[in-house]
This record gives structure tokens, sequence and C-alpha cells, in this order.
């Protein structure tokens, strides 16, 4: 019995670390999206951003860094903290830490320290990265090279929580009545925060002309009372709007 005791904890013991290794496996792959915020300087300028992307793209693929793309990010209404945001679309976890491991205190860091003298900086105090959770997926590919977005910061209103959210999602899906480009995805911190949200929503269009149509749409339906019933979003019921670019694909 004692042998068979012993057996049974063996196996149930790799059993638990083949599952933790799977999980932790499965954590690793998942495609994550890291903001940095960036101030442009003096010499600023379409041209010099255009040449610096250009060296940028050509350091990640000398560093091999695994991507699935990047953006730029402006937003509509000037904020304080940043003038633009740069943004990395990370193959994984592993990708992520790999590349800035790479790069951190490399020569391809102080070249870039250089090269961007002047014209933009970075703060590495303001760098976030997120799980995104793709709630629905365009019927069209955007291949314009730009787009529009909004980001909501939201919590949940007493006697609602996730399941509410999803079945909200659920209903605004089934709707099928907004553009083709139109898609959205949550975002999951990977990080701590101070009065952090519950959930963070961004909706993503092709074109200002787009997202200005789907919100007649979305206004004229019985979504904006549901959404005021259970959710309160930050800092208003508008979001945060950026106009996006394309830098890498």
């Amino acid at each position: 019995m004692k042998k068979l005791t012993i057996l049974f904890t063996t196996i149930l013991l790799i059993s638990a670390c083949s599952q933790n290794t799977d999980e932790e496996a499965s954590i690793n792959q998942q495609p994550l999206v890291e903001y940095t915020w960036m101030k442009a300087g003096p010499n600023f300028t379409a041209e010099n951003l255009a040449n610096l992307i250009d060296m940028w793209n050509g350091m990640l693929d000398d560093m091999g860094c695994s991507l699935n793309g990047a953006n730029i990010l402006t937003p509509e209404v000037a904020n304080e903290g940043y003038d633009f945001i740069w943004v990395h679309l990370w193959t994984s976890q592993t990708a992520r830490d790999n590349c800035w491991n790479d790069w951190t205190g490399s020569s391809y860091q102080s070249d870039w320290d250089d090269a961007i003298n002047g014209i933009m900086s970075y703060d590495l105090e303001n760098v976030y990265l997120f799980k995104p959770k793709v709630g629905s997926t365009p019927r069209k590919e955007n291949t314009s090279g730009s787009f529009v977005n909004t980001f909501y910061f939201c919590n949940f209103n007493e006697g609602y929580s996730e399941p509410d959210l999803m079945n909200y999602q659920k209903d605004l899906l089934s709707s099928q009545q907004f553009s083709d480009y139109w898609w959205h995805t949550l975002l999951e911190p990977m990080f701590e925060a101070e009065n952090q949200s519950d959930f963070v929503w961004l909706d993503l269009w092709g074109s200002s002309e787009d997202k200005t149509e789907d919100l007649k749409i979305f206004q004229a339906t019985d979504f904006p009372e549901r959404v005021t019933e259970m959710f309160n979003c930050n800092p208003d019921a508008n979001g945060i709007s950026f106009n996006g670019t394309v830098i890498r694909s």
C-alpha cells in the first residue's frame, strides 16, 4: 500500500508539473501589445521621423526581433504626458523579453539615442504591456496603412461583472450593423497601477469616416443605455482617440 501511495503521488506531481509547463508555454506564446510614450523634440519633422522609422526597422531586423507589426498613435486631443505613442505588437512574451534584452545597453540603443537626439525622446517609465483578447475581427482587411482607434478604461457598476460584459459583446457582434473595417479587442494589463480598470476596451476603424458612421448607428440602438447601466468608463463616455499609422507589418 505504501508503494502504491508513493507511486500515485509521483504520478500526480508529474501531471501537475506537466500542466504548469503547458500553461507557461501557452502564456509565452500569447501575442502582446506594448505602448511606449514618446515626446517630440525641436527637430521633429515628418521627414526625420520617416528616416528614424527606417533605421528602427533595420535595427530590429538585425537583432532578429519577432513582431507581428508596429504602429504610431497620435492623439486627437493633446496630452501632457506624450506627443505620440510607439506601439509594439509582439508575437510573445519571450520575443518581447529577448528583443528588449538584446537592445538594452547595446550599441543599438546608443546609436538610437544619438539618432533621435533633438527629434524625439522615449520614456521607459511609461511603457505599458497588455495581453489582447480579440473580441471581433473586421469583415475586410485594412491594407491602407492607417486607422483610427479609441480606448475605454472601464469598471463594472455594482451588480455587474465579467459575464455581463461577455453577453454585451455577443449582442454587439450579432447586430452586424457596423463598418467592414471595425473590430474590437479587450486589453488585460500586464502591470499593476493605481485605480486600475476592470477592463480596457479598444475599438478600431479603417478611417474617421467609418468611425463617425458607426457611432451614429451605435447611438441609435439601446447599446449606449446598456453601457451606462453596466459600466463606468473613464475619462468619459467618448474614450481616448488616436490616429494610427502602421510602421512595421
